[in-house]
């Protein structure tokens, strides 16, 4: 096992500077995601911490050991891809030894910690069968196996489940927090994919534009972010988001009519912002805020319903076990200024 750190790491393309300077620590056998949208530069770090890209300037530690200069089979690190690399020619015993077969280690010595690893994954009853023989979730098995076996001071993934059909990626997660709980290895993980993150990460690093917005517990993130894009990014249904001002002692809404808010003391007199809520936070009461739903989604245990405001603001709200509810219906909604988010209109940074 071993911590990363790194520090003002930079990562340049010509005159395109994809990471600015960034300082990060990971901890030692911690899982930790990087998590951001499309092009903020979360699998660039990754592979530059995997040595498959050259830092521009910076410098890398694994397990205490400055590592930007090295080769990336000699940093101590095994990198997990998307797309698995694994050679179809070859079986599973052989794809998984492979490594240990150019470092020329006994075969024995092969044999053992292949069949040591295979039995680890659920993979003993496949070691003779080929790629094409396995299904998706078997084969992103393997590719992990083959980086088990290099035992390596951390595993690297770059959206390891992001090929897998929904049914597989759940069954996968689950194996992945396993095998982190039984390694107690220091696992660094990329995703697009909130719920991946929310479910397997001790800490999130969330990213825009290369430059860390946050980092913290997926708890944290989503209880507590520091501005409005981690507000937005952080949550499956996302946050909703209502454009308000304060007057004299109250939060007024813009694009909806209902009963004014407190206005909490950490709010100046004068803000203008937006005001935000999860969809499981507005509360549904007589007298509040009237909203026409547009549709409503049933997903077993919760139900959603959506609604457009005038202004062309979408409304996502937890209709907290209504099923009897249906595209048309009218509901009134109230918000508890105590689990409602204030955010400043220039700064986007969160009042508190």
């Amino acid at each position: 096992m071993a911590e990363i750190e790194l520090r003002q790491l930079r990562k340049s393309y010509g005159a395109f500077e994809a990471i600015p300077p960034i300082d990060l620590k990971i901890g030692d056998g911690e899982f930790c995601i990087f998590v951001g949208p499309s092009g903020c530069g979360k699998s660039t770090l990754l592979r530059t911490i995997a040595g498959l890209e050259d830092a521009s300037a910076g410098e890398i530690m694994i397990g205490g050991e400055e590592v930007s200069q090295r080769h990336p089979g000699e940093r101590g690190a095994a990198m997990v891809f998307q797309n698995y690399a694994l050679y179809p020619h070859m079986t599973v015993r052989q794809n998984m030894g492979y490594a240990l077969k150019i470092a020329k280690r006994p075969k024995d010595e092969i044999r053992t910690t292949v069949e040591r690893a295979a039995h680890t994954l659920g993979l003993e009853d496949l070691l003779e069968r080929k790629p094409s023989e396995l299904s998706g979730g078997q084969r992103q098995r393997v590719a992990i196996g083959r980086a088990i076996v290099r035992d390596p001071k951390v595993f690297l993934f770059d959206e390891p489940l992001s090929n897998l059909d929904a049914e597989l990626r759940t069954r996968m997660r689950l194996e992945l927090a396993d095998l982190h709980r039984t390694l107690g290895v220091t696992m660094v993980y990329v995703t697009h994919d909130q719920v991946e993150a929310m479910t397997l990460a001790d800490r999130i690093v969330v990213l825009r534009s290369g430059r860390i917005e946050q980092v913290g517990s997926p708890l944290e993130l989503y209880d507590n972010p520091d501005n409005l894009f981690v507000a937005r990014f952080i949550g499956s249904p996302s946050m909703n988001f209502l454009k308000a001002e304060a007057a004299d002692g109250e939060i007024c809404l813009s694009e909806i009519q209902g009963p004014p808010l407190p206005r909490p003391e950490f709010v100046p007199s004068d803000w203008r912002g937006l005001l935000g809520v999860r969809p499981e936070h507005f509360e549904l009461r007589a007298g509040g805020m009237e909203i026409r739903l547009r549709a409503v989604e049933h997903l077993g245990g919760v139900t959603y319903g959506y609604a457009t405001l005038p202004g062309g603001t979408e409304l996502c709200v937890d209709l907290q076990g209504h099923r009897e509810m249906a595209a048309g219906d009218t509901v009134a909604l109230g918000i508890p200024s105590e689990r409602a988010f204030f955010f400043d209109q220039k700064t986007e940074k969160r009042l508190r």
